[in-house]
């Protein structure tokens, strides 16, 4: 309760003075059965568990949603064993929360694995079961009533296969793309929750509104609606599905969400860049209401990051104050709009090598944030969601996922082989806790131990270049003679594609052409540089899109110009309302950071991209920064030019090449290569942060 507001606290005293609630039990004691037929219920504006015992006890609901997918594999092959389960059950129990919530029906393991947990746990974790729609059918019909009702029979299918499933009552055939099986394991004592749908996109809820402008109220036996969208009437069949099914044939029933974001959110954001996208469309829960037949009610679910929209950094009503604090200026509103509590189902922060957006006021970022950043920001929320007065906070997510991508990267990759490799570059595979290992053995510690047995691949001017590589990176050791490190500057050539770089820089000379040049010069000013011809941001931003002037030598073959490696973040915008431009902003990627690799050590930085020894450097390199499509095949990006348009094309591997600044050799550049890979040699890691939310959520 140390971050709730007097307000909060004494609200909570009257709830609990009406109502008899308990606050939740303490770490280690004994925590009495749930009621299989109510396990919570909406109280007011809390959210209680039942007990058998006839007690109710108020929780917040703290916890993690996880995904369908591991490591080398798409979420819709469904392939986590039950014992993964049962390890990370314990994991996330272990960190002091009590509540996971999936987004789509699973396997029969995941249920027996949640079912074998909790007969052994000291303290349950509780389950908050989604339900997706199938966005091929959202996609195709535009609208909710569309396909002849295909959609809507999907998706209340969907539904009823899940009431089934939580009951271990269900025979379900395996579909591609969907779970399916035998379901013995009754974990619904434990299921407190359904959150139904997805983030809906605006032209699927508009085009719903606009399809059936007549569907504008809905009289079910549980639930109602009150000056509905035709948009919202078919979210109210959906939850009428869901609950009929629970009480009729299994006679329980649970408190109901409909998915939501800030993009359909109910409030009114005049100051939104880009209003088309990101307000054109409403959402609102407070029109789905529930009948006297259902008792355990409904609360409001959204999906909540501080860095976009973009009216969380523009709003200003959100700026407000000496310390603006934008984050929770909008929960409190979104607070004060509903009758019903409001749970964030979704907040996070992912700790990637690249960045997507960030928040222009607190800095808060999708992206370049270490694993100790990633929890700061993390409880910085966290603390926020408690004093806007929500139900809960559910961290996205508890772990990496390699198959998703990210907007300002997308475009560079090979989609159907996402899963096989890691892509540091990509925010959107970095939200977890648990991050998957990418099979080397190469820490930068500024020890060489890593380098045994390892043979050169190039030397010149005394230098020697060794090279590694494994599902995430390229790594490189160059060995010196009579060289400060600090001081002194060294380039390593990397040529990629069969010849489409250039053969100098200044005065140096490669013996084939170079697309990347690696430049080692001290702590501060060590960075990756792309020739100008295969710069992938120009090509996308200077090119296809005309945010800025071409670079120097953008449209010849080797002009010797290499540039900073950048990564988009935003493109321009005008703010309405106050009239402001904001320019393009993009980030320099190819600025390496120095640091240790090592989770181990006391120093450890998540972030650190090099690292130097008594007569060495190690680095490395993400794949994506040096033009790779999909490094398990070795696909690169072709010229850009040939065809207007981003293409793979096989390389053989890297050829990598060493001089010094003032160099008088034409540096040898020699071939390092690796076998190709189906599948990627993994691991499993608990990040830094996971560490530090579990000190956090002991001590609140």
């Amino acid at each position: 309760m140390k971050h709730w507001n007097r307000r909060i606290a004494l609200g909570l005293i009257f709830s609990l003075l009406i109502t008899g609630c308990a606050l939740s039990p303490s770490r280690g004691e004994t925590v009495p059965a749930p009621d299989s037929r109510m396990p919570a219920v909406i109280d007011g504006q809390t959210f209680c568990l039942n007990r058998a015992d006839g007690s109710k006890e108020i929780i917040f609901l703290n916890g993690v949603n996880i995904g369908a997918a591991a490591a080398g594999s798409f979420p819709g092959e469904f392939a986590i064993p039950k014992e993964t389960y049962l390890r990370w059950f314990q994991y996330i129990s272990d960190m002091n929360v009590q509540v996971v919530r999936v987004y789509v029906n699973q396997m029969p393991a995941f249920y027996e694995a949640l079912a074998e947990f909790n007969a052994k746990a000291e303290k349950p974790l509780y389950l908050i079961q989604g339900v997706y729609a199938d966005e091929d059918m959202i996609a195709a019909y535009g609208n909710a009533f569309g396909g002849n009702g295909a959609f809507l029979d999907s998706f209340f299918s969907d539904i009823r296969n899940a009431v089934d499933m939580i009951h271990g009552s269900a025979e379900i055939e395996k579909l591609p793309g969907h779970a399916g099986g035998s379901y013995m394991a009754d974990v619904s004592p434990y299921v407190i929750a359904w959150i139904l749908g997805i983030e809906w996109e605006a032209g699927f809820v508009n085009g719903t509104n606009a399809a059936e402008p007549d569907r504008t109220s809905y009289e079910g036996k549980y639930v109602r609606t009150a000056d509905a969208s035709p948009f919202e009437t078919f979210l109210a069949e959906a939850a009428e599905t869901a609950i009929s099914r629970d009480l009729e044939v299994y006679g329980s029933q649970r408190p109901v969400a409909l998915c939501n974001w800030c993009t359909t959110d109910p409030l009114d954001h005049p100051n939104e860049p880009s209003p088309e996208m990101e307000d054109a469309a409403v959402v609102n829960a407070e029109h789905i209401l529930a009948t006297d037949a259902f008792q355990a009610g409904f609360f409001a679910s959204y999906h909540v990051y501080p860095y976009y929209p973009e009216f969380l950094s523009y709003d200003q009503k959100y700026l407000e104050g000496e310390e603006p604090n934008p984050y929770l200026a909008y929960l409190k509103e979104l607070v004060a709009h509903h009758s019903v509590p409001v749970l964030v189902s979704e907040y996070g922060i992912p700790a990637s090598r690249g960045i997507a957006h960030e928040n222009a006021v607190t800095g808060m970022s999708q992206g370049y944030a270490s694993e100790r950043q990633q929890a700061e920001w993390l409880m910085s929320m966290c603390k926020d969601i408690r004093e806007a007065g929500c139900i809960g906070g559910l961290i996205f997510t508890w772990q990496d996922e390699w198959f998703k991508r990210t907007w300002n990267s997308m475009d560079y990759e090979q989609p159907d082989r996402r899963p096989f490799w890691y892509n540091a570059l990509s925010p959107e595979e970095c939200f977890g806790l648990l991050a998957f290992t990418t099979g080397g053995s190469v820490v930068l510690d500024g020890k060489d131990a890593d380098w045994k047995g390892v043979s050169p691949v190039a030397e010149n001017d005394g230098l020697t270049v060794y090279a590694q590589s494994d599902a995430g990176y390229l790594y490189l050791m160059v060995r010196v003679k009579e060289t400060d490190l600090e001081r002194d500057t060294l380039y390593l050539p990397l040529g990629v594609t069969s010849d489409l770089g250039s053969h100098g820089f200044g005065s140096l000379r490669f013996s084939r052409g170079a697309e990347f040049l690696l430049q080692i010069h001290g702590r501060e000013d060590t960075r990756l540089l792309v020739d100008a011809h295969y710069d992938a941001f120009y090509y996308s931003y200077a090119h296809q899109h005309t945010f800025f002037p071409p670079r120097e030598g953008q449209f010849e073959r080797d002009s010797g110009q290499f540039g900073p490696y950048w990564m988009a973040m935003n493109r321009p915008m005008l703010i309405p309302g106050t009239g402001e431009a904001v320019d393009f902003s993009r980030f320099d990627a190819g600025l390496l950071r120095y640091g240790c690799s090592d989770p181990a050590d006391a120093g450890y930085d998540s972030l650190s991209d090099f690292c130097f020894g008594k007569d060495f450097v190690e680095l490395r390199l993400p794949w994506m920064m040096i033009g790779f499509m999909d490094p398990s095949t070795k696909l690169v990006m072709d010229d850009l030019y040939k065809g207007d348009t981003i293409t793979p094309v096989p390389t053989d591997g890297v050829r990598i090449g060493v001089c010094r600044a003032d160099s008088k050799n034409t540096a040898p550049m020699e071939l390092y290569t690796w076998e190709n890979w189906e599948l990627p040699e993994t691991g499993e890691r608990l990040k830094a942060s996971y560490y530090l939310l579990k000190d956090y959520f002991a001590a609140e």
